[in-house]
């Protein structure tokens, strides 16, 4: 398989909702990487977000080895948006692009928080990053910027930009 494409994206983007869809596709969560989840293995990622959680101590090498291996597995890899993995990516020459909401939908973004089961502390937090993550963003050395109007979704973005995605089992 030829080497995949990263996307760096933000929160209510649609990542896992896309990876679940899709064969070529895998949302890496950097929750999973990120904590020790140990004792909370049967909550539900998103009821997790803005909890207190022990902080795994491999991270985030553990989270760029798992990006390395799975743009060999995979055509498309979704990974989590901060400005430090810009800084990972950037310093070690690795391509990656970025889809963010329209900076004008807060309100479509917190609602979708809601209803995926976010916590307010979670909402609150992702409200404080949203604008300054947006203008880091922008200032990046990406490939491609996939802004995700209202009536848009990540898929329709990546389907328009003639992205293959490709339905099927994740083992073939």
């Amino acid at each position: 398989m030829a080497k995949g494409i990263i996307i760096a994206g933000f929160a209510t983007c649609g990542k896992s909702i896309l990876a679940k869809k899709y064969s070529n596709v895998i949302d890496l969560d950097s929750s999973n990487y990120k904590y020790n989840n140990v004792n909370i293995k049967n909550v539900p990622i998103e009821e997790r977000k803005g909890t207190n959680r022990q902080i795994n101590r491999k991270w985030p090498g553990n989270y760029y080895k798992a990006i390395s291996k799975a743009v060999k597995k995979y055509d498309v890899v979704l990974v989590q948006l901060k400005p430090e993995h810009f800084d990972y990516f950037d310093k070690n020459n690795i391509k990656y692009s970025i889809a963010y909401p329209n900076i004008n939908n807060w309100e479509e973004v917190r609602k979708k928080c809601i209803n995926r089961g976010n916590n307010e502390n979670f909402i609150k937090k992702l409200k404080e990053v949203f604008i300054p993550f947006y203008e880091d963003t922008i200032q990046r050395n990406y490939e491609n910027l996939y802004i995700i109007n209202a009536n848009k979704t990540l898929e329709t973005v990546l389907i328009e930009n003639n992205i293959e995605l490709k339905v099927g089992d994740k083992n073939e």
